[in-house]
């Protein structure tokens, strides 16, 4: 399928999800002009059975809730495309036992027997992970394998495929039947709720996936079969609520759930439920519900991360949902059960330091105890890692106040007061000074707030003799704005020195990404700036989980081997390809120890350039190592 102009506008303005984007933006990231862009969204609003793209004297914006509306019920032209007829391939070869012509499969995707064959060779790849194969008879193609391999593909590319903003779709292509999944999701909540069993909304929708491919298998008479020892399971409360659901699924759906399927469902609420308010868990009394090894292990991995990263100690609050988390998690390993998460994409774009950080902690769990997680379940650490960033504000660079006042019987000072306890982490108030006493030449300061709306020679807000809501929000504007620069030239000098003009690379032939990290490695090696094994833990980094988002590639170790910080640039207009990506600039970062304190600011402000679609492009244009160096400064001011 060709991805159109409009197709990539519109693309881009979801990524940006309700913010304004001004027309000259979307006008240089797709190279026309803003009258073309005005063309393509008033294409696209006509398309649409109502505008989903707003307009203003600020820019356009995206309606989500019509966007979503619209993407649900487009039908779109993409039916002919690889991936579509690949998944229709599976689709036919999991629901036919008995196998199904290569000849059918072609008349009905009306493409030639050597696009099939073609097909297949993809299918194959991607089926193996699963322990699964493809066996061949004359024309005829049959899927080989157990049918719980056959289900956990479905659920992988159910998952991947079909998840709208959390959300299951109603009309999934994998399945065989139509379900509505809020309505389905909304019944198993209940059940459980009636037999005091506690599930998150992530767990309560894999458990609804579940059950929903198994009902979709039994109605296509694929069930599980093997022998079961009811006996296990029979006094357990989890049993008792499978036997509930099966009731309902049975009453529902017109099948019978054997021996074999409630024994198997069982395991899942097992897997992804709990008999534990979770909220009741404290630091206090965490030793009543959870073993002291998860406990034990929880603080040595969280230990290692506020090391490697320099980070505040996390709170009790924290540790105590994380060693729940940990719990959990190696009960699902125990069990060869894995969480589904649908925003696993979304957050490693949107929060690479914070993923990072939780791939760090997956590879504490690989080294130390065995454990294999999937980028699914690193995920579910990320939310964790978020939630902590999100209470604990890593930047310690205070704006520096000076109030200013009229002198009315101190009455400035109540106004006073509550601007520094609603900004204390923000803010440092130096002066308060009355207007008689204001000397403009004393005043070291970088923001002024008064009371008195006259033009000060500093950056200065006027503020009512009485705090308002707007007063509070031209504040928190200037403040976050004062305190982006002075970070942003703080780092700029700082950052300056990571580069170096023998690490540049323009135009550079690598054949992949291993060829691409391989000569970038031995050249900083080469410089002296790394240990021989840069390349090496550059790798088993990447073979956790890709690093590379959108047009851009940010490969790094997590073991402590620079010997010099840097930053390695390699620039390809034609592009290189990355995995499943094909990428314009690769970042080879390497942070020293003398550096690691303000590493994850490094990080971040390097991902906050890269993650835009016009700095990539704008960067992308550098000739050579100077005029690079001038452009990236331009985008840190």
């Amino acid at each position: 399928m060709k991805i159109t102009k409009q197709d990539k506008l519109l693309e881009y303005l979801a990524s940006e999800g309700e913010r304004w984007i001004s027309s000259s933006i979307l006008s240089e990231y797709l190279s026309v002009s803003t009258r073309q862009i005005r063309k393509y969204i008033n294409m696209i609003n006509e398309e649409a059975a109502k505008p989903i793209i707003l307009s203003s004297n600020r820019g356009y914006m995206i309606d989500m809730k019509a966007f979503q509306e619209y993407r649900l019920h487009k039908i779109t032209d993409d039916d002919d495309s690889p991936l579509t007829r690949q998944n229709y391939i599976i689709q036919k070869l999991v629901s036919e036992k008995d196998g199904y012509s290569i000849y059918d499969i072609a008349e009905e995707l009306y493409v030639s027997e050597a696009t099939i064959e073609n097909d297949l060779k993809s299918v194959r790849n991607v089926i193996k992970d699963y322990h699964l194969s493809i066996s061949r008879e004359k024309d005829y193609i049959r899927m080989i394998g157990s049918e719980k391999k056959k289900r956990n593909l479905m659920s992988h590319l159910i998952s991947s495929d079909s998840y709208d903003n959390f959300v299951l779709k109603d009309e999934v292509r994998l399945l065989t039947f139509h379900y509505h999944f809020w309505d389905f999701r909304t019944t198993i909540r209940e059940i459980f709720a009636r037999n005091d069993i506690f599930a998150n909304d992530y767990t309560l929708n894999n458990t609804a996936l579940h059950l929903i491919i198994m009902i979709d298998r039994i109605r296509s008479h694929c069930m599980l079969d093997e022998d079961v020892d009811m006996n296990k399971i029979k006094n357990t409360q989890q049993y008792c609520v499978a036997q509930q659901i099966k009731e309902y699924i049975e009453a529902n759906y017109d099948v019978n759930v054997n021996d074999a399927e409630l024994y198997n469902l069982t395991l899942v609420i097992s897997n992804n439920t709990t008999m534990i308010d979770y909220s009741f868990i404290t630091a206090d009394n965490i030793n009543e519900y959870i073993e002291q090894k998860y406990i034990d292990i929880a603080h040595k991995v969280i230990h290692n991360v506020e090391t490697c990263y320099y980070l505040d100690a996390f709170d009790e609050d924290f540790i105590t949902k994380f060693t729940i988390h940990v719990k959990n998690m190696f009960n699902r390993v125990k069990n060869d059960y894995y969480a589904k998460n649908p925003l696993t994409s979304k957050i490693k774009a949107t929060y690479p330091l914070i993923y990072d950080i939780a791939v760090f902690i997956a590879q504490e769990f690989k080294r130390d105890y065995d454990v294999h997680l999937t980028e699914d379940e690193i995920t579910f650490i990320a939310f964790h890692i978020g939630a902590y960033f999100e209470n604990n504000v890593q930047s310690k660079t205070k704006v520096t106040c000076a109030f200013i006042y009229a002198d009315y019987y101190s009455i400035h000072k109540n106004v006073m007061d509550k601007i520094i306890r609603q900004f204390e982490d923000k803010i440092n108030m130096k002066y308060a000074i009355s207007i008689n006493n204001y000397n403009p030449a004393l005043l070291h300061a970088d923001l002024i707030i008064s009371t008195i709306d006259m033009p000060f020679q500093n950056t200065y807000v006027t503020i009512h003799p009485f705090l308002t809501d707007k007063d509070n929000k031209n504040l928190r504007d200037a403040i976050e704005r004062i305190a982006g620069m002075k970070r942003a030239n703080a780092l700029k000098a700082y950052l300056m020195n990571f580069f170096d003009e023998r690490l540049f690379y323009k135009n550079p032939s690598f054949k992949d990404k291993e060829d691409a990290i391989h000569t970038l490695s031995n050249d900083v090696v080469a410089l002296n700036y790394a240990e021989d094994t840069l390349f090496e833990d550059v790798m088993a980094r990447e073979k956790m989980s890709s690093t590379a988002f959108h047009d851009v590639a940010v490969p790094h170790s997590l073991s402590k081997n620079a010997k010099t910080s840097f930053i390695s640039i390699a620039i390809s207009e034609e592009g290189m390809k990355w995995d499943q990506h094909i990428v314009h600039i690769i970042a080879l970062i390497g942070v020293n120890e003398d550096s690691r304190k303000i590493f994850s600011e490094v990080f971040d402000e390097i991902i906050d350039i890269l993650s835009e679609p016009v700095h990539v492009k704008e960067l992308m244009q550098a000739k050579d190592f100077k005029e690079f160096i001038e452009r990236i400064k331009l985008l840190m001011s």
